[in-house]
């Protein structure tokens, strides 16, 4: 089964809407904030929120290292 696997096509082609993802990833871990649409920002919050986790993982490890 396929339950939940897939990304919104958000009316782009898939070289487009990933390019258009990445960008946007980039910018709201750099600025910590960014203005979009919300089926946009619904669609990176599933990017990112992952990305911010392991982010946060090597931060604690690093952390009890030291």
């Amino acid at each position: 089964m396929r339950h939940g696997n897939g990304l919104r096509k958000l009316g782009r082609t898939s070289s487009h809407r990933l390019a258009m993802l990445r960008n946007m990833t980039v910018s709201l871990l750099r600025h910590e904030e960014i203005r979009t649409t919300l089926p946009k920002a619904k669609e990176l919050r599933r990017v990112v929120e992952p990305m911010m986790t392991l982010g946060m993982h090597v931060l604690c490890a690093a952390t009890i290292a030291s």
